[in-house]
């Protein structure tokens, strides 16, 4: 019994190599194999909620590994960016006190 997530048993063609219908990395296989209800077939998005401390937090330690040894200018410049780019809105207020404590660290 041929394994399917091996590759593909020799073909017909004239080097005996796979057919095109067969091939992986893009191309659809013969059996066009459906999902499985309880098979993950798309990117697994927010398994576990996060409350918005908990992804502040996650952001300071990020930027502290980052750019911890700037200027906290540039530290709260890349602060600013990424709580955008998570969907959050911290004010300037806490954007600046953040920046301090990772430049201060």
């Amino acid at each position: 019994m041929a394994d399917q997530t091996r590759a593909p048993e020799p073909g017909d063609g004239a080097d005996g190599g796979a057919g095109a219908a067969d091939s992986v990395g893009g191309a659809l296989h013969r059996d066009r194999k459906v999902a499985r209800p309880d098979e993950q077939s798309e990117p697994a998005m927010d398994t576990h909620p996060t409350d918005d401390e908990a992804r502040i937090q996650g952001v300071v330690v990020q930027t502290r590994a980052d750019v911890g040894d700037k200027s906290e200018q540039r530290i709260a410049d890349v602060l600013r960016q990424r709580f955008t780019e998570v969907g959050l809105d911290l004010g300037d207020d806490r954007i600046r006190a953040l920046a301090a404590e990772i430049a201060g660290a």
